[in-house]
């Protein structure tokens, strides 16, 4: 009896997980769809309007039907309305929080806010869109953020502004942010099944790498590189796994997620381009040398379909997607990555930002003094006084420390508080995992996971940026591999099940702690804003005319805001000793 109830709660959870699974898969097309469509009629030269939305989740309801022939139509129309509850409330949620980053309300939201209001980014500089083009917002010349917004990739604020187009709130916007958290969940589930896991340990998998530290301490502003390190887990994962995944009849899913990962993570960030190509470069190239070597029948096959497809989304997503960015930088100056690179480029963020006492180090240095410090910001912009990095004892954390993972941008120790640990331990794992397969001579299991590694580790040797956890996101798919190589077995020795027990319980606390703080940090902001917010547009309703300051020149992507809240007799001065504080500004 008590095995019939077990076995009906199994059949119960792997349909609620199917249905969740297919939503997350329909949200994906979705977001991605509202890219594409709105970059082609960007390109046609044709503005942001409040169809973009709707007429984007029609043509994803559309694929969705047609791409899931297999599935009925009842949990296709049930993971549907799951997928529309998801975003709506998604949506409220976010556009509740406000934004208190820097860079969110410098040049995250002067891009959206001047895309919802007109702006075409294939044709124009956001520095000439102005009063007269129909922004209500002069951009002047002089703004720093000019640069950065024009020729930086723009897939996430692009979303963004579609979103806002259509709920007139900028904070609706990065919406995206816990969309791709919950994305990545549930494709994440379904992929660590379809390689042979229980639905408990596919569960706990993907709950790591969904809400990892990244994306935790973003998650409730405009920053993306979140976004970033999820894609890339999925790119990754897929590549990696393809091969087994085929055997399972799930070959044009695969393309699909793998697809639609790309465009984001390609769009994203720079640095999005880069990581991708080096990881789908390698794992092509092993999985159509192993073909030759073993499975000749399938090598032309397969050869062939991967190298269109790459062909297909690199297009699509370089020179339709990226037509705003990696296309026009090309033509206006030459190369497509700049202004990091190319004639007249600007210095590289990463390196005027590392502490003074790493600026002579080599990137491996800087890596593993970042992952063995206490979590802070340390860097010339963040310390008036010589501040260097403060190393720590693995497995140990204080109140402070976890106090500084509100930072969406935190250099050190930007894993997580207990990641010192995790890391310790992986390096452990790995050697085991390692002895293991020489042992055994299980060489098609070795071999990629030595790529994968290699790879890692010549990425952490040789680029700048190493000791920030934000540019080294596939760091945290290395301790996952090894979780993921005993979770398959049946049988372990139980010092390896305590070590297993051991690493995801960190990760989980790591995880856990982040998010309560951000949780405690973004309530207390939000009671104290909204007051703010209240004052102030109670103050504009009894003046003719009310003075602004903001708190910095370039904090510009405020009047956004502000707009939103129907305040528009209001004038920028630069008198800095106004009374009132409010959101970005005194007045």
């Amino acid at each position: 009896m008590k095995k019939k109830k077990k076995n009906i709660n199994s059949i119960k959870l792997e349909s609620l997980l199917g249905c969740f699974i297919l939503s997350a898969i329909f949200l994906l097309v979705f977001i991605t769809i509202t890219l594409v469509f709105t970059n082609i009629l960007f390109i046609l030269n044709i503005s942001i309007t409040k169809f973009h939305l709707p007429i984007s989740f029609l043509i994803s309801f559309i694929l969705f039907f047609f791409l899931n022939k297999e599935k009925g139509n009842k949990i296709k129309l049930v993971s549907s309305f799951i997928s529309v509850v998801i975003f709506l409330l998604f949506t409220v949620v976010v556009g509740s929080v406000y934004d208190g980053t820097s860079d969110g309300n410098t040049y995250h939201k002067l891009a959206v806010g001047a895309m919802k209001n007109g702006w075409n980014p294939v044709y124009q500089s956001v520095g000439d869109f102005n009063k007269k083009e129909g922004n209500p917002f002069d951009i002047y010349e002089d703004n720093v953020n000019i640069n950065w917004v024009d020729h930086y990739a723009k897939g996430t604020e692009t979303f963004a502004a579609v979103v806002y187009k259509s709920t007139n709130n900028i904070e609706c916007g990065k919406v995206y942010n816990v969309l791709w958290i919950y994305i990545g969940m549930f494709i994440l589930v379904s992929l660590f099944q379809k390689i042979g896991l229980s639905s408990i340990k596919s569960i706990i998998l993907s709950f790591i790498l969904a809400f990892n530290p990244i994306i935790l301490v973003q998650m409730n502003n405009y920053y993306l590189d979140g976004v970033l390190a999820i894609t890339l887990f999925l790119t990754i994962l897929i590549c990696l796994y393809q091969q087994k995944m085929v055997s399972i009849g799930e070959e044009n899913l695969n393309y699909i997620i793998l697809g639609c990962s790309l465009i984001w993570a390609i769009n994203s960030k720079f640095n999005g381009l880069a990581f991708t190509g080096v990881f789908c470069l390698i794992l092509y190239l092993y999985r159509h040398v192993r073909n030759f070597m073993y499975n000749r029948k399938s090598f032309k096959t397969s050869l062939m379909k991967d190298t269109i497809f790459y062909i297909i989304i690199v297009f699509l997503s370089v020179t339709i997607v990226g037509a705003g960015s990696y296309t026009k930088n090309f033509l206006d100056h030459g190369h497509p990555l700049y202004p990091l690179y190319g004639k007249n480029h600007v210095p590289s963020m990463i390196m005027m930002e590392i502490p003074k006492s790493m600026q002579n180090d080599s990137p491996l240095k800087t890596f593993a003094i970042s992952i063995f410090a206490k979590g802070e910001n340390v860097s010339p912009s963040y310390a008036e006084q010589v501040n260097e990095p403060n190393l720590k004892i693995p497995f140990t954390t204080s109140k402070e420390e976890i106090n500084n993972y509100v930072i969406p941008d935190i250099r050190m120790g930007g894993f997580g508080p207990l990641f010192s640990a995790i890391f310790v331990l992986t390096i452990v794992m790995t050697v085991l995992i390692g002895i293991e397969f020489i042992k055994n001579r299980t060489w098609n299991q070795l071999i990629p996971y030595i790529i994968v590694l290699i790879t890692v580790f010549l990425l952490i040797s040789f680029i700048d940026g190493s000791y920030w956890a934000r540019y080294i996101p596939y760091l945290y798919l290395i301790p996952c591999f090894n979780l993921i190589h005993y979770f398959q077995k049946e049988k372990l020795l139980r010092s390896i099940q305590l070590l297993l027990v051991l690493v995801v319980g960190l990760f989980f606390i790591n995880s856990g702690l982040i998010f309560q703080v951000q949780l405690k940090n973004t309530y207390n902001n939000n009671n104290y804003l909204k007051i703010r917010k209240l004052k102030f547009i109670d103050e504009s309703k009894s003046k003719e005319k009310i003075k602004i300051h903001l708190s910095h020149h370039g904090i510009q992507g405020v009047q956004y805001n502000i707009d939103d809240w129907n305040v528009s007799n209001y004038e920028l001065t630069g008198e800095n000793e106004l009374e009132n504080d409010c959101y970005m500004f005194t007045y």
